[in-house]
């Protein structure tokens, strides 16, 4: 990670996930030599380090699809025809003349 010879420290890190992240590999190196040829002197100011780190950030936007459903409902009447029975009676009526009095005897 830390590399005396060439005063370079080399961070490597991987970020994985699901869903939203993406997988990203970042290699970061840091330049430590100084002004002074890597020598260290009391009362000097060192050279400011600078970290770059890359990181992706994923935002989820949600869009709205509109579905609509229509239903239509068909009414159908069937007919359907059935015999409904009555009855009726009548009532004759029938005279039989056997004579008259005035024939009687």
């Amino acid at each position: 990670m830390f590399d005396s010879n060439t005063n370079n420290v080399d961070f490597d890190s991987n970020v994985t996930g699901d869903n939203n992240v993406i997988e990203n590999d970042m290699n970061v190196d840091i330049n430590m030599m100084s002004n002074t040829g890597g020598m260290m002197q009391g009362g000097c100011n060192e050279p400011v380090q600078e970290k770059c780190i890359h990181k992706t950030i994923v935002h989820e936007v949600p869009h709205v699809c509109p579905i609509h459903t229509r239903i239509i409902n068909h009414h159908v009447y069937k007919h359907t025809y059935r015999p409904q029975y009555t009855c009726s009676e009548e009532n004759t009526v029938s005279n039989v003349q056997c004579g008259s009095c005035c024939n009687f005897r």
